[in-house]
């Protein structure tokens, strides 16, 4: 099994409209992950939708082809802040990212879960229980709530390794820094996406899901305040960085895709 692709390149080929590979049934694999992971979530939290991006429930590419979805949420009797259930682009046209992100609020310092999926062409999968705090200045935050996937986490990399697959290495070191040591990322053939990663992302989201219904509140003021700070910055960055915004402004404008950017950081939100 061979994996040769360069995110790098491929990011530029899209962006130079210069890869046209019909990737729907890799698309409709990762898709069906998200889909279950999402009803798992909905199914063990309280959440409400929130409304403020109704309009873009569906949303069109400049031509006026549908190109994607965007739906948000909150908790409503559970410790989550946002909640990014979106996906853009056309699986018959290579490139596709799918996301379903959610961020806890202060009340808790679990990791927050961060997912994506999509097609470059094959099966791109990332799933990160996101640290709350500087994993090398709280040694035990690592140890409480990362640790425990590591045996899942090294499995991965000696299956990558012994199927010949290259591991995943984003190309911006923004992009690498943010990963957490146990993040599971990479772009794989789809035969390897179902047998060897889709399990192991069951696994995380289940471990992750213990945590938020296991989780003590934070009582310190302060604490909570830092906490919401770094949540904040980092969320911001991480979205305006992201290496698919230019193929999103590509696809829909400008203007729309700076509106996702805007809804992705949870500053478009009706609470």
């Amino acid at each position: 099994m061979e994996n040769t692709k360069n995110l790098t390149k491929e990011f530029a080929a899209h962006l130079a409209g210069n890869e046209h590979i019909d990737t729907s049934e890799i698309f409709d694999a990762v898709m069906t992950t998200r889909d279950r992971v999402w009803e798992l979530i909905q199914n063990r939290l309280s959440l409400k939708e929130d409304m403020r991006c109704a309009d873009l429930h569906t949303f069109d590419d400049l031509k006026g082809e549908h190109v994607g979805r965007m739906r948000t949420f909150t908790g409503d009797a559970s410790p989550v802040d946002w909640v990014i259930h979106s996906n853009i682009g056309v699986p018959q046209n290579t490139f596709t990212n799918i996301h379903l992100t959610i961020y806890l609020n202060d009340s808790v310092d679990v990791p927050h879960l961060g997912m994506a999926f999509g097609t470059l062409p094959d099966a791109f999968f990332y799933v990160d229980p996101m640290p709350r705090y500087e994993p090398l200045s709280y040694p035990e935050h690592v140890e409480k709530y990362l640790a425990p996937l590591n045996d899942i986490y090294m499995s991965l990399q000696a299956e990558l390794f012994e199927a010949g697959v290259k591991p995943f290495n984003a190309a911006m070191p923004f992009i690498r820094g943010s990963l957490s040591p146990v993040a599971l990322a990479g772009v794989v053939p789809l035969d390897f996406y179902r047998e060897k990663v889709e399990p192991k992302i069951f696994a995380y989201v289940e471990h992750w899901l213990k945590l938020v219904e296991a989780a003590k509140p934070v009582e310190d003021p302060q604490a909570r305040a830092q906490l919401k700070q770094r949540d904040t910055l980092i969320r911001r960055n991480i979205v305006h960085l992201d290496p698919a915004n230019p193929i999103a402004e590509r696809l829909v404008g400008k203007p729309l895709a700076d509106r996702l950017v805007r809804i992705l950081c949870a500053e478009e939100r009706s609470e």
